[in-house]
């Protein structure tokens, strides 16, 4: 169709995350429905956390991600689906992760020994060794979180590991706009220096959450770069939304320096 754009989605969780619902087979046949070439999967990422960690923030954050002993039966189930699939859809194998400093080399090591395809970065929380760990998106967050959501995220892009940044304006415009636009400009121009697309995330636009961010936007078209679209997918049926999709374009269409990619070049882990 002349109006159809999206033929790949590399954001796609399992309910192994603990917040997502149905089976790969039935994202995969929606993929295939609405013509798509290429389908990713990246539930939230195993992460290897020392036991320094504070006890509260572990809890946490084991609650919403894949569990380490979780990680082989999640890479064979999709290495399954890619053979029987191989005619109708390329499927592919990664990890939405975050960058945190205290296991981010021990997490690489840990993945690289699973036949990984790409990893995208979505910056949820601040540092989970701290007794004040937060959640980046808070709406009452202040101009240190916001800073070191940046720096974090650009130590993540500059490791070379990441092919997009997911919801990159995941922290909500609450401080001085000034501070905002010269903090987020930092994190465009890292992610356009290391070719790495920035992701106009679905899920905040179904859910009504603070992001996508206008004021993030337009900023990012004024400076120019990639931008690549992100089912961010917890149900079956969110692989490919028109109405969604539909918002998502607009927000291209009025920012003309936004270069929309139809799909990723996936960034290897070794």
């Amino acid at each position: 169709r002349e109006d159809y754009f999206m033929i790949a989605n590399y954001h796609t969780h399992t309910p192994r995350c603990g917040h997502a619902r149905g089976s790969e087979r039935e994202y995969i046949e929606q993929a295939i429905a609405h013509g798509f070439s290429e389908l990713g999967f990246s539930d939230h990422a195993p992460m290897p956390f020392p036991k320094s960690v504070p006890e509260d923030n572990l809890c946490h954050l084991l609650s919403m991600r894949v569990q380490m002993e979780q990680t082989e039966e999640y890479v064979n189930t999709l290495l399954d689906l890619r053979r029987e699939y191989k005619n109708d859809i390329d499927i592919h194998i990664g990890f939405e992760t975050e960058h945190f400093d205290c296991c981010f080399d021990e997490f690489i090591e840990y993945i690289s020994q699973y036949p990984i395809d790409y990893l995208i970065l979505g910056q949820h929380f601040s540092d989970p060794m701290s007794d004040s760990m937060m959640y980046v998106g808070n709406r009452k967050n202040s101009p240190e979180l916001l800073s070191s959501y940046v720096d974090t995220a650009i130590k993540a892009i500059s490791s070379g590991k990441i092919t997009y940044v997911a919801h990159p304006d995941l922290p909500a415009v609450c401080h001085d706009l000034a501070l905002y636009q010269s903090e987020m400009t930092r994190l465009i121009e890292c992610a356009n220096s290391h070719h790495v697309p920035l992701e106009i995330n679905f899920l905040g636009l179904r859910e009504l959450r603070n992001y996508p961010s206008i004021q993030f936007w337009q900023l990012a078209a004024g400076i120019g770069c990639d931008v690549i679209f992100g089912s961010d997918a917890h149900r079956p049926e969110d692989v490919y939304d028109p109405v969604t999709h539909a918002l998502a374009k607009s927000i291209v269409d009025s920012n003309p320096g936004l270069h929309l990619l139809d799909r990723a070049v996936l960034r290897p882990i070794v």
